[in-house]
């Protein structure tokens, strides 16, 4: 039980690493209409990924 713990944690900091790397993303832009864009590309991405993982779990 304690090497799935230490597995779930070792993960964790990626997650850290990939919100620091979305807002640095989103800072960087230029004006309220990159930013909207910007928004948009990051909330695409979270929603395929988390379809792609959803569809991965369920099938066999």
């Amino acid at each position: 039980m304690s090497t799935l713990i230490e597995r779930i944690k070792a993960l964790l900091p990626i997650f850290k690493g990939q919100r620091a790397r979305d807002e640095a993303y989103l800072s960087s832009a230029v004006d309220m209409y990159d930013l909207e864009r910007r928004l948009r590309l990051v909330d695409r991405a979270k929603e395929a990924y988390a379809r792609s993982l959803a569809f991965g779990t369920t099938m066999p």
